[in-house]
This record gives structure tokens, sequence and C-alpha cells, in this order.
């Protein structure tokens, strides 16, 4: 067995059909590569979209599991421990693989003994036209290439390199077993919205440590994968949500390298620049295009930055207050690592979460 793909799933079982359609269809030896779907407690029909899954390719080894703890940890980590290949490919139910994926990155580990971590292109299937304020939020990437990490997409070009393990993420994570378990594995990520506080850097924590430990990331052109953005991902709503978790994840980074030494007291005057960006985004969207002027998209753009920045820090300042006034909170962002992995109890919960 030369490959494990990890796919943790939660109530998306149309998107996971499609994925399975997908990783069951590259070009790649049926009987190299397993697939172990880790149900993180649905209640939708994820079980007998798997189950015709295996029916369907008998020909194929496809495992499914269920765990009813929430949380994309729970999957990642269940996914590690049963997996019977030491290279894991975790993907997210969402995507599609291109017919060449796995062999790049199978062939990639082979050829590179020194590479612990493998990505490629996160391409976008959109449901729809994006609309036009959405190109801000792609990025040069340093070496060549772009990104945009709100919808988790990157095109890093069409040459193989080593690259930043930042640029490696989850929809598109291929690493060795024992690297994985020798950098203490991932953190919380996607935790349930009354659990928000214990929300944390997901992936970032294996690549943060990969890069303190001058381990080297290489990207493949040929890993590509294209990830499903709904209609829902394009509005400026999802990217409010987006950009206020990427706040409270970035807290939980910062709290781990400091331990809590210098946490940032919640600023009540960021509530004010928070409504007063948000009036004037709603304004200028509320003319119609041809209303809005001669600099209509680099004003929509802009205020947009500011609005979706200003979420951003009042994410990172809620979960900074929160893990000052809370022992439980504090232990828990400071643990040495997530294996055994059960979120506190709900009396711990926030009861009057912001978003």
């Amino acid at each position: 067995m030369k490959a494990s793909i990890i796919i943790p799933t939660c109530n998306r079982a149309d998107q996971l059909s499609r994925t399975l359609d997908s990783v069951l269809s590259i070009d790649f030896d049926r009987n190299e590569y397993e697939v172990i779907v880790i149900d993180n407690g649905s209640t939708d029909h994820t079980r007998s979209v798997v189950e015709q899954s295996i029916a369907d390719h008998p020909e194929h080894t496809v495992r499914y599991i269920y765990d009813a703890v929430p949380g994309l940890l729970t999957g990642r980590h269940r996914g590690a421990k049963e997996a019977m290949s030491e290279i894991l490919v975790f993907i997210d139910d969402d995507i599609a693989a291109a017919k060449g994926w796995l062999s790049a990155i199978v062939d990639t580990f082979q050829k590179f003994p020194h590479v612990h971590l493998v990505g490629g292109k996160c391409l976008p299937k959109y449901e729809k036209e994006p609309p036009q304020w959405i190109d801000a939020f792609w990025n040069e990437a340093p070496g060549g290439g772009r990104y945009m990490g709100e919808l988790s997409l990157c095109d890093l070009g069409d040459e193989p390199k080593e690259i930043d393990p930042m640029f490696v993420w989850g929809l598109n994570f291929s690493i060795r077993k024992q690297t994985l378990y020798e950098l203490g594995g991932f953190h919380p990520d996607n935790i349930p919205p009354q659990f928000q506080q214990f929300q944390g850097d997901g992936e970032t924590g294996v690549s943060l440590a990969m890069k303190a430990r001058g381990f080297s990331a290489f990207y493949h052109p040929l890993a590509t994968v294209y990830h499903e953005v709904p209609a829902e991902r394009m509005t400026i709503g999802y990217f409010d949500r987006r950009f206020f978790y990427q706040g409270i994840s970035n807290s939980f980074t910062d709290l781990r390298v400091k331990h809590g030494s210098e946490i940032v007291k919640a600023d009540i005057s960021l509530i004010e620049i928070l409504k007063k960006v948000y009036r004037n985004t709603v304004r200028i969207f509320k003319k119609k295009p041809e209303n809005r002027g001669k600099n209509a998209v680099t004003v929509e753009h802009t205020l947009l930055l500011h609005r979706f920045r200003a979420m951003e820090s009042a994410g990172y300042q809620f979960h900074q207050s929160a893990a000052q006034n809370s022992e439980t909170i504090m232990e828990w962002v400071t643990r040495k690592d997530y294996f055994d992995y059960h979120l506190p109890s709900n009396s711990v919960a926030n009861k009057k979460r912001i978003l």
C-alpha cells in the first residue's frame, strides 16, 4: 500500500459523493492505495453514500469509520491512526482530484527521501461566476504563482519545486506518517460554533513545526485538486466569518508561541470601528454598479479589505480575551498535542458567541 487517502466529513454527503467518484477514478494502481472516510457525526445520508461507493467499486479499498467527536481534528487523527500506508494524503470532502494527482504525490516522496510534505495546485471550481471584488484577495506567492487563502486556492506555477510548508493546505496535504507524529499532529480546526473559543490553527501547527526543524516541503504542479466554491462562499457574510475565525486561529498560534505571556485585552473601540466600516460597505454596495463612481471597484475593494481585517482583529481579540479569563481555554491552547482529543463539556462553551 503506497498511500492512504483520508477524507474527514460531516453532513456533506453530496459533495463527498463527487469527491469519492474523483479519487476512485485516478490513474493509479487501485491495489496500491486506500480511501478512508471518517464521518464526524453526520446526520445526513453520508454513510449510504460511502456504502454505495464501496458497492460500485469493489476492487478498491474504501473504508467507512464513524466517530461522533466533532471537529476536523477527529477525522485527521483517526484517519492517521487507521491508515495502512506510511504516506498520508489528507483532502477535504469537496475536492475533485486530477487524474495524475496521486501519482505526482507518491513519485515525489519516492524520488526525494528528504521531503516530508507535498502539496500541489488547488484550483477553483466555482458554482457561479465570482463577484468582481473577489479578485482583490488573490496574492502573489513568493517564488511565483498566486494564492487566495480565504477560499483555499493556490497555483504556484508549472514547475516542481521546494516551497514554504505554509503553502501546503489541508484540502491537499500529504505527509509522511512518521513526520506527522514526530511533529505532534494537527491542531483543532472547524470547531462547532458553540465551541469557537476552542478553535485552533489546524495544519498551521504542523507547518510551523516543520519550518522550525528545517524539514522540506515540495510543490508538484500535477498534484492538482479542484476545490468546489459554492455561491454561499462568495459572499461578504462568508468572508466576515472566514476572517473572524482566522483571527481566532492567529490568536491560538500566538498564544502557543508566547505561552500566554502577552495576552491582548479586548479593545471595545474595535466594535465602533467595525460598525463604521460595515455601514460604509453597505452604503456602497446598495448602489447600482453604474452609480458607484469611476473608482467603484477600487473603493469596494478597499472598504471590504478594511472590513474583513476588522473582523479578523475582532476574532483575535475575542480569543485572546477568552483565554485570559479561562484557565480551561489556556490549558487547551497550550497542550503538548491533541492526539487524545475530546472537546470540553458544554458547560464551558461560549453561550454568547459573536458569529
